[in-house]
C-alpha cells in the first residue's frame, strides 16, 4: 500500500515538474511593462466599484480585521468554556471562519497584486484559480499522506 503511495506521488512529481518546466519555456510575459496613463484616465476608472472604492481605504480594512479578531477570540473563548455543545459549534465555527478567512486574504491578495500590476481582471481572476488549485491540491496531498 505504501508502495503505492510512493509510485503515485513520484508520479505526479514528475508531471509538476514537466508542467513548471513547459510553462517556463513558453512564457509570453516576461517582455510585459505596463504603460502609463498619459492624461490620467484609464478605463478602469469609470468602471470602479463600490467594493473598490472602499478596498483602498485603510481604515475599512483596520475594522474588518479587528471585527474578524473579536469574532474569532469570542468563538475561541466559548469552544474553550461552556456546555459541551457550545464548545463542538463555536470549535467548528472558528475552524471554519480561520480557514475561510486564510483562503479568501490569499486569493483576494493575488487578484489585487495581479490586478495593481495592470493586468487584466480576467487574468487576475485566472491567477486567483491558479492558487487556490495549488492550495487544494497540497491538501489533497497531505490528506493523501497523512491517511
Amino acid at each position: 500500500m505504501a508502495t503505492t503511495y510512493l509510485a503515485s506521488m513520484g508520479i505526479m512529481g514528475a508531471l509538476v515538474v514537466a508542467v513548471v518546466a513547459w510553462m517556463v519555456r513558453v512564457r509570453g510575459w516576461y517582455q510585459y511593462s505596463p504603460r502609463a496613463s498619459t492624461n490620467g484616465w484609464s478605463p478602469a476608472s469609470d468602471r470602479e466599484s463600490r467594493f473598490e472604492t472602499y478596498a483602498d481605504k485603510p481604515m475599512v480594512w483596520v475594522g474588518a480585521f479587528a471585527v474578524l479578531v473579536i469574532g474569532l477570540l469570542v468563538g475561541v473563548v466559548a469552544s474553550i468554556s461552556g456546555p459541551v455543545e457550545t464548545q463542538s459549534i463555536a470549535g467548528l465555527a472558528v475552524a471554519v471562519v480561520g480557514g475561510a478567512g486564510l483562503c479568501g486574504y490569499l486569493l483576494f491578495g493575488v487578484y489585487l497584486s495581479a490586478t495593481r500590476r495592470g493586468h487584466p481582471r480576467s487574468l487576475a481572476v485566472a491567477e486567483s484559480a491558479t492558487v487556490a488549485g495549488v492550495l487544494f491540491l497540497i491538501a489533497v496531498g497531505f490528506q493523501l499522506v497523512g491517511a
